[in-house]
């Protein structure tokens, strides 16, 4: 089963919606993290179609989505890396996408004197921004860095590693500005 950080209330389905696009309309930063769950699950399959398309049944079986969609989604990304040469390393292009639709949106929330909220959510999590930008061999958007982090942090959770304290502490800040982002995602792109 797919692991995810509950961040917010889940709706029920209607229709063949899959679970990327339920995730996509309800929290965009757990859909970023969702993709790249799923990167490395394609990457673990090594790219087979018929490992993928079974998952995928599998997968909808348990959430109550569409095989077919959850399964043409998933073979839709396999293909996007693959085209991005993204086989070992890297992201496909929904990924790519869709950090930089949220680097976009980012500045335009920083810029807002609307939203002081989110800037000050941003400001709580510079410091760890900081940490991981040093550890970082390139220079990545803060959005980018945010996405490694919880990634890396979730996938720790999900082996049942141990976290030292100061990183949970660190992970409370990101997630707290992860929410000010899909809110103001809600709000710009959803009108809620």
């Amino acid at each position: 089963r797919a692991h995810s950080i509950a961040f917010g209330s889940r709706g029920k389905l209607h229709g063949p919606m899959t679970i990327s696009h339920r995730k996509k309309q309800e929290h965009i930063v757990d859909y970023v993290l969702y993709c790249l769950q799923m990167e490395d699950l394609v990457r673990a399959a090594q790219f087979q179609p018929q490992i993928i398309q079974k998952w995928s049944e599998q997968q909808a079986e348990m959430e109550g989505t569409d095989p077919e969609e959850e399964g043409k989604w998933l073979l839709n990304m396999a293909h996007s890396m693959r085209n991005n040469s993204a086989m070992e390393h890297g992201h496909s292009s929904l990924v790519q996408e869709t950090l930089m639709e949220l680097a976009h949106l980012h500045e335009l929330l920083l810029a807002s004197k609307v939203d002081a909220a989110y800037k000050s959510a941003f400001e709580a999590a510079q410091p760890f921004l900081k940490d991981l930008e040093a550890k970082s061999e390139r220079q990545a958007h803060p959005v980018e860095q945010l996405a490694i982090g919880l990634y890396g942090w979730l996938v720790l959770r999900m082996k049942k590693e141990k976290i030292s304290a100061e990183t949970e502490a660190a992970m409370v800040g990101l997630r707290n500005w992860a929410n000010a982002l899909a809110k103001g995602h809600l709000k710009v792109y959803y009108g809620k």
